[in-house]
């Protein structure tokens, strides 16, 4: 057992902390946990983020958001068909300002309710509309500007909350980060 253990260290090394500072995610303590748990949780992220800091990490996290406009808010006029796309290409997809609920369009995304046929392909069926092909590598990431949403407890079970909120600590190592950089 280690005296000096950190959950934070044994998750992920410097050099992927590193990227996702060229990344612009803050490189305070409380980014880097949410950093892990945006890329390595099971399930869709749904962040909080009053300060817009999650955005613009994952916006330069996937450059495909930006060159196939696959970033969208819950009052496209047609979700189905921005989602096809992406779904069938594995390409990723920002829902930005989602507030307390999710369009039950996206149930079947969030309970990863795909279908296996001829042994690979995929195929998941939005709205009641055609089955379509689902490729794993398509991912998911959903924010919310609250800065104290009220997410039902189903929502809350299909998704992983992530409070993206700066705290009074992660500011002061975030200014100190940034003169530590200018000097």
């Amino acid at each position: 057992m280690s005296e000096d253990f950190s959950i934070t260290d044994f998750l992920v090394d410097q050099v992927t902390i590193g990227e996702w500072s060229l990344q612009k995610l803050p490189n305070d303590e409380l980014s880097v946990q949410n950093g892990i748990m945006v890329t390595r949780s099971s399930r869709y992220p749904l962040m909080v983020d009053p300060q817009a800091q999650a955005i613009t990490w994952i916006k330069e996290r996937e450059p495909l958001m930006k060159q196939f406009d696959t970033v969208i808010t819950l009052n496209v006029p047609n979700l189905r068909d921005s989602l096809k796309m992406p779904l069938e290409n594995g390409y990723p997809v920002l829902i930005e300002s989602i507030e307390n609920e999710v369009d039950p369009l996206l149930d079947p995304i969030l309970e990863k309710q795909y279908t296996t046929k001829g042994g690979k392909k995929k195929t998941i069926i939005l709205g009641g509309g055609e089955p379509l092909d689902f490729d794993d590598n398509f991912r998911l990431y959903m924010t919310s500007r609250l800065a104290n949403p009220h997410f039902s407890p189903e929502l809350a079970a299909k998704t992983t909350i992530i409070d993206f909120t700066v705290t009074q600590g992660g500011l002061e190592q975030q200014l100190l980060g940034r003169l530590i950089s200018f000097e």
